[in-house]
């Protein structure tokens, strides 16, 4: 392998950690694969942190963000204390030398129950990069096309976001699939495998996109990896499912 791959996790509820469930084994399994590759440090971006900026978490000690309400205490309780690679800062900030630095800012609940699945051992250290919710879709482009280099550097890029994400109509029956969030996902999918960028860019020419994505924020990273895959690769799902209505559960990965 001459480069680490790109990982994509759709994430339901922070409860899924706690969970046994398909997509927490499908994770297991990925970090046994991983494990083989020498992965020097971890970027990884989540829909929780939008910004009026492209920042980057710069403190030593990344503490556990329980950025959730009303769960049980048993959620609370765990924790992910990553540590912070000044390698990846470094190589980060000469790429894109306009990003800023944030030391109050540590791993979200998209960053870190993600995290806690694939690499149970922290032994990587992890850098969060925020989203730029001021960007077009030309600019998110032009970042992604410049990080895909840090993946011949040996630095995994990880994504944590949602297909689809419509929590107004969630519904609490795990076993529904609303037939526009199937239908949207599906479009979505034969994009993906054809390498598609430019319907998916352009998601919101597809019927149902204003129910499957109420917000933008939880969809544009799905471009992010798109534009950092490279041109002999292909882009696979490793798992796949649609629970509660309207909130899809995917793997996304390289190859």
């Amino acid at each position: 392998m001459k480069n680490t791959p790109l990982i994509y996790v759709d994430h339901w509820s922070p409860m899924r950690i706690l969970e046994d469930n398909l997509i927490n084994d499908k994770l297991s399994i990925l970090w046994k694969d991983l494990e083989k590759i020498d992965i020097k440090a971890i970027l990884i971006v989540s829909a929780h942190w939008i910004s009026n900026w492209t920042y980057i978490t710069t403190n030593t000690d990344l503490e556990t963000i329980h950025d959730f309400y009303g769960f049980p205490d048993d959620l609370y309780d765990l924790n992910y204390p990553a540590k912070t690679s000044s390698f990846i800062i470094d190589e980060v900030k000469e790429i894109l030398p306009f990003v800023l630095e944030d030391s109050n800012y540590w791993l979200d609940h998209w960053a870190w129950t993600v995290l806690k699945k694939i690499f149970p051992d922290l032994k990587i250290p992890v850098v969060q990069m925020s989203i730029d919710w001021t960007l077009s879709s030309q600019d998110y482009f032009d970042i992604w096309k410049k990080l895909s280099i840090l993946r011949e550097k040996w630095i995994l890029i990880i994504w944590s976001w949602s297909i689809v994400h419509n929590l107004r109509d969630f519904s609490w029956d795990e076993n529904i699939v609303f037939s526009w969030a199937k239908s949207f996902d599906e479009k979505i999918k034969k994009s993906v495998l054809e390498n598609d960028f430019e319907s998916i860019v352009n998601y919101e020419k597809i019927e149902d996109y204003k129910k499957s994505v109420p917000s933008f924020d939880h969809f544009v990273p799905l471009l992010y990896i798109l534009w950092a895959t490279f041109k002999d690769e292909k882009l696979t799902y490793f798992y796949e499912n649609i629970s509660n209505g309207s909130l899809t559960n995917n793997i996304i990965i390289s190859k």
